[in-house]
């Protein structure tokens, strides 16, 4: 019941986003064309058959996937039905892209390998067990494929904790993926894990922009923990922007993650 209360709070709140996200969700756009730079190198090597985005968003990734694997069949799949509308209007309409409404927790299970590469960015965090959910979309990744994903770990967002910490106050962001547990679940003898971590800053002009930002662009909902008062808020708010020098700065702990399935793997 908890599970489908998240998935739906979250299958709302980016529909309701759709028509902001995409002007918005700067951050997750830089991290888009990183992952695709990251991607380049494996293009080559990668084993004939379709390509899966998972979360595909406003189609930040979409885009680039079109012009790097212009020969490859791409299926962009979200929970949020306008943010495939959304993507499938920005995309360029070729026949090698197909579009389908799919929350990326409800994997074939003990499906045969079928895609080549699966990737998403900024979703992973959204599992209920990202480690599990990506390790079953490599059970449908081809053996010699590639699972390339990006999302924000648990050291994310550390002057946000700062201000909570010093005012006595709940930290009501989201637990997001620790790297470690992460990159240990998804390694195998059938496996080839690489990743590296980095952080990006974004700025605002007070910390009520901030707090407006996440819900504008789809990432305000509170999937757990007891919510602040309007109250408290107010004195985070006001705390948080007596404390700065200039604008508010967030800071994202971004990982970017590549696992490639070995040949060896389900044969």
């Amino acid at each position: 019941m908890i599970e489908n209360f998240i998935r739906k709070e979250n299958q709302t709140s980016f529909n309701r986003s759709a028509a902001a996200y995409h002007t918005n969700a700067r951050v997750q756009k830089e991290v888009a064309g990183r992952l695709i730079a990251s991607l380049k190198p494996w293009k080559e090597i990668l084993p004939p058959g379709p390509v899966v985005e998972l979360g595909c968003g406003t189609g930040f990734v979409g885009r680039e996937l079109q012009q790097l694997l212009p020969e490859r069949k791409l299926l962009f799949t979200d929970i949020a039905p306008n943010m495939v509308e959304k993507c499938r209007d920005w995309l360029d309409q070729a026949s090698n892209c197909s579009f389908k409404v799919l929350d990326a927790e409800d994997v074939p299970v003990g499906g045969q390998p079928v895609y080549a590469m699966t990737i998403s960015s900024f979703v992973a965090q959204w599992f209920q067990d990202p480690a599990y959910t990506l390790g079953q979309w490599l059970q449908v990744t081809q053996p010699g494929g590639l699972l390339l994903a990006a999302f924000p770990g648990n050291e994310s967002f550390p002057e946000w904790k700062n201000q909570v910490e010093i005012l006595g106050l709940p930290f009501t962001g989201n637990t997001l993926p620790d790297t470690e547990e992460m990159v240990i679940k998804l390694s195998s003898e059938d496996t080839q894990v690489d990743y590296y971590e980095d952080t990006i800053t974004q700025k605002f002009d007070c910390a009520a922009d901030f707090f407006r930002h996440l819900k504008q662009i789809g990432a305000g909902q509170q999937l757990e923990g007891r919510s602040l008062t309007p109250k408290e808020m107010k004195l985070l708010i006001n705390h948080w922007d007596e404390q700065r020098e200039g604008n508010i700065t967030v800071s994202y702990h971004i990982v970017f993650l590549a696992v490639k399935k070995n040949h060896t793997a389900n044969s």
